[in-house]
């Protein structure tokens, strides 16, 4: 005999509730788009956070590097304008002394503003013209560093140097534009050239005060000056190639003026 089929069950195309219990409502619920202002509120807090995590990282940094400093901080501090403690001569022969020297060419020493007053009267025999007139004059002095050799330097192995400078000289004068005060030519009947005679007494009041301007340079030692001057940069110079002791001599005696300062 065959079993018979049990028979299929199928649900009910509306279920019902039990009884006692209301029917359950189903609600819908949708998701409401983000708005702009959430975005941005979103994106804003994203940057302040990367922008903490630099600051806090740069902080980090610079506290190690100041830590570092403070560690030795003299010979940090003159390792940051290039003064080494263990330096060392870094020159190994005098060519390269000599080719560092020239590269700083003429060095002078610059004294201007000397005002100078002349006063001219016609030495003629009819001294019946006058000249007062006044110069504000430049005048320098150096040293042409672009002419020492290989034989004005020494070297000796412990770091010591010798330089021998070569010979002191006024290198410029100018008396500048001159400033009249006074000026006067009676001429009698025609019979004087005041024009000619002004020229002249200006030229001669130009050639008095550019002696007194090479005097004013006398006085006020511009040669030593600028002796001086020269042995400074040159001992600065050869300190930071490494050199602890600098020696430094003149050569020969003081040049002859630059032709500037010749009279006309």
């Amino acid at each position: 005999m065959k079993p018979a089929k049990t028979p299929s069950r199928q649900a009910p195309s509306h279920a019902v509730a039990p009884a006692g219990r209301p029917p359950r409502k189903e609600t819908v619920r949708t998701v409401a788009p983000r708005g702009c202002w959430a975005t941005c509120a979103l994106f804003g807090g994203a940057s302040v956070l990367v922008l903490t995590l630099v600051v806090a990282c740069m902080a980090l940094i610079m506290t190690l590097q100041v830590a570092d400093f403070l560690g030795d901080p003299a010979n940090n501090f003159l390792a940051v304008f290039g003064f080494e403690k263990n330096a060392t001569p870094v020159v190994t022969d005098s060519r390269t002394i000599v080719l560092s020297v020239r590269e700083l060419a003429l060095l002078e020493t610059v004294q201007s503003g000397v005002v100078i007053t002349k006063t001219v009267v016609d030495s003629g025999a009819a001294p019946d013209a006058e000249l007062q007139i006044s110069y504000t004059g430049t005048i320098k002095a150096g040293i042409d560093l672009a002419t020492i050799g290989e034989d004005d330097v020494t070297t000796t192995p412990d770091g010591a140097v010798r330089l021998v400078l070569p010979p002191l000289r006024i290198t410029y004068c100018d008396l500048g534009k001159p400033e009249v005060h006074t000026w006067t030519c009676r001429g009698w009947a025609g019979l004087q050239d005041c024009s000619s005679r002004y020229e002249r007494m200006q030229s001669e009041a130009y050639n008095r005060a550019m002696s007194d301007l090479l005097e004013a340079a006398e006085t006020m030692d511009l040669l030593g000056l600028a002796r001086q001057n020269a042995e400074a940069t040159l001992y600065d110079l050869l300190q930071k190639l490494g050199f602890a002791s600098v020696t430094f001599e003149v050569a020969g005696e003081t040049l002859p003026p630059d032709p500037s300062c010749q009279p006309d």
